[in-house]
Protein backbone atom coordinates (compact mmCIF):
# COMPACT_ATOMS: atom_id res chain seq x y z
CA UNK A 1 0.00 0.00 0.00
CA UNK A 2 1.27 3.24 -0.75
CA UNK A 3 2.24 5.67 2.14
CA UNK A 4 0.84 8.96 1.91
CA UNK A 5 3.07 11.95 1.72
CA UNK A 6 0.53 14.41 2.45
CA UNK A 7 -0.33 14.11 6.24
CA UNK A 8 1.79 15.64 9.01
CA UNK A 9 4.80 13.10 9.41
CA UNK A 10 6.68 13.54 5.93
CA UNK A 11 8.48 10.03 4.84
CA UNK A 12 11.56 10.12 3.13
CA UNK A 13 12.61 6.99 3.80
CA UNK A 14 9.47 3.96 3.44
CA UNK A 15 9.16 0.33 3.36
CA UNK A 16 5.77 -0.23 1.33
CA UNK A 17 3.74 -3.01 1.64
CA UNK A 18 4.66 -4.09 5.09
CA UNK A 19 1.78 -5.91 5.52
CA UNK A 20 3.17 -8.40 3.48
CA UNK A 21 6.68 -8.99 5.94
CA UNK A 22 4.72 -7.90 9.62
CA UNK A 23 6.48 -10.81 11.50
CA UNK A 24 3.63 -13.49 12.52
CA UNK A 25 0.70 -11.13 11.95
CA UNK A 26 1.42 -11.62 7.85
CA UNK A 27 -0.50 -15.18 8.38
CA UNK A 28 -2.92 -14.15 10.09
CA UNK A 29 -6.54 -14.66 8.20
CA UNK A 30 -7.22 -10.92 9.17
CA UNK A 31 -3.65 -9.75 8.46
CA UNK A 32 -2.17 -6.76 9.69
CA UNK A 33 -3.26 -3.24 10.03
CA UNK A 34 0.22 -2.33 9.18
CA UNK A 35 0.90 -1.19 6.27
CA UNK A 36 4.04 0.51 5.89
CA UNK A 37 7.21 1.95 7.77
CA UNK A 38 8.75 5.08 7.37
CA UNK A 39 11.63 7.54 8.72
CA UNK A 40 10.35 11.28 7.98
CA UNK A 41 10.30 14.59 9.51
CA UNK A 42 8.32 14.42 12.29
CA UNK A 43 4.73 15.37 13.09
CA UNK A 44 5.47 17.49 16.48
CA UNK A 45 8.19 19.27 14.42
CA UNK A 46 7.28 23.22 15.38
CA UNK A 47 9.00 25.35 12.43
CA UNK A 48 12.46 25.77 12.44
CA UNK A 49 12.72 22.28 13.73
CA UNK A 50 13.68 19.06 11.76
CA UNK A 51 13.84 16.23 14.21
CA UNK A 52 13.08 13.12 12.39
CA UNK A 53 10.62 10.39 13.27
CA UNK A 54 10.16 6.13 12.78
CA UNK A 55 6.82 5.75 12.16
CA UNK A 56 4.32 2.54 11.21
CA UNK A 57 1.64 3.64 9.31
CA UNK A 58 -1.49 1.49 10.15
CA UNK A 59 -4.50 1.32 8.03
CA UNK A 60 -7.85 0.40 8.77
CA UNK A 61 -10.93 -0.35 6.84
CA UNK A 62 -9.56 2.07 4.06
CA UNK A 63 -8.74 4.99 6.18
CA UNK A 64 -5.21 6.06 8.00
CA UNK A 65 -5.36 5.02 11.25
CA UNK A 66 -4.59 7.58 14.33
CA UNK A 67 -3.50 4.40 16.14
CA UNK A 68 -0.24 5.00 13.31
CA UNK A 69 2.84 5.63 15.73
CA UNK A 70 5.82 7.53 15.11
CA UNK A 71 8.91 7.16 17.29
CA UNK A 72 11.87 9.36 17.79
CA UNK A 73 14.50 6.68 16.21
CA UNK A 74 16.99 6.76 18.67
CA UNK A 75 13.90 4.78 20.63
CA UNK A 76 13.36 2.96 17.90
CA UNK A 77 16.75 1.42 18.27
CA UNK A 78 16.33 1.32 21.94
CA UNK A 79 13.32 -0.81 21.64
CA UNK A 80 15.36 -3.41 19.39
CA UNK A 81 18.30 -3.63 22.09
CA UNK A 82 15.32 -4.54 24.72
CA UNK A 83 14.14 -7.17 22.49
CA UNK A 84 17.70 -8.68 22.33
CA UNK A 85 17.32 -8.47 26.02
CA UNK A 86 14.37 -10.34 26.49
CA UNK A 87 15.33 -12.96 23.53
CA UNK A 88 18.44 -13.62 25.64
CA UNK A 89 16.62 -13.09 28.95
CA UNK A 90 13.94 -15.86 27.92
CA UNK A 91 16.58 -18.24 26.31
CA UNK A 92 19.05 -18.32 28.72
CA UNK A 93 18.33 -15.75 31.77
CA UNK A 94 20.42 -13.86 30.93
CA UNK A 95 19.77 -9.78 31.34
CA UNK A 96 22.58 -7.14 30.27
CA UNK A 97 24.73 -6.01 32.58
CA UNK A 98 24.96 -2.44 31.13
CA UNK A 99 24.59 1.03 32.99
CA UNK A 100 24.27 3.04 30.21
CA UNK A 101 21.03 0.80 29.41
CA UNK A 102 19.70 -1.08 32.75
CA UNK A 103 17.23 -3.45 31.93
CA UNK A 104 15.22 -5.06 35.13
CA UNK A 105 12.50 -6.99 36.16
CA UNK A 106 9.49 -5.37 36.68
CA UNK A 107 9.30 -6.09 39.92
CA UNK A 108 6.13 -4.57 40.79
CA UNK A 109 4.13 -6.59 38.35
CA UNK A 110 2.14 -8.82 40.71
CA UNK A 111 1.78 -11.39 37.61
CA UNK A 112 5.71 -11.26 36.60
CA UNK A 113 6.19 -14.79 37.18
CA UNK A 114 3.11 -15.99 34.99
CA UNK A 115 4.00 -12.85 32.35
CA UNK A 116 7.57 -14.04 32.26
CA UNK A 117 6.51 -17.61 31.11
CA UNK A 118 3.80 -15.80 28.56
CA UNK A 119 7.07 -13.85 27.46
CA UNK A 120 9.33 -17.04 27.02
CA UNK A 121 6.19 -18.71 25.25
CA UNK A 122 5.73 -16.01 22.62
CA UNK A 123 9.21 -15.19 21.68
CA UNK A 124 9.72 -19.04 21.38
CA UNK A 125 6.23 -19.04 19.07
CA UNK A 126 7.13 -16.13 16.66
CA UNK A 127 11.12 -17.06 16.75
CA UNK A 128 11.12 -17.22 13.04
CA UNK A 129 9.83 -13.80 12.33
CA UNK A 130 12.28 -12.29 15.20
CA UNK A 131 14.98 -14.24 13.40
CA UNK A 132 14.11 -12.53 9.85
CA UNK A 133 13.94 -9.41 11.40
CA UNK A 134 17.12 -9.42 13.48
CA UNK A 135 19.14 -11.13 10.86
CA UNK A 136 18.31 -7.88 8.88
CA UNK A 137 19.08 -5.56 11.44
CA UNK A 138 22.49 -7.05 12.22
CA UNK A 139 22.97 -7.19 8.25
CA UNK A 140 22.24 -3.04 8.71
CA UNK A 141 24.71 -2.83 11.47
CA UNK A 142 27.47 -4.92 10.06
CA UNK A 143 27.36 -2.78 6.43
CA UNK A 144 27.55 0.33 8.06
CA UNK A 145 30.38 -1.28 10.04
CA UNK A 146 29.25 -1.72 13.57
Amino acid sequence: MKIPAHLKHKPILQVENYDRMDGQYTDLPEGTDAMGLSIGIAQWNRPGHTDLSAKVWRNVEGKWSRQSEELPLHRVIDLATLVCAAKDYSENGNLPSSDDFPVTRAADNIDLSLHTEIMKKELLKNNDGLHKSLLRLAAELKRLGY
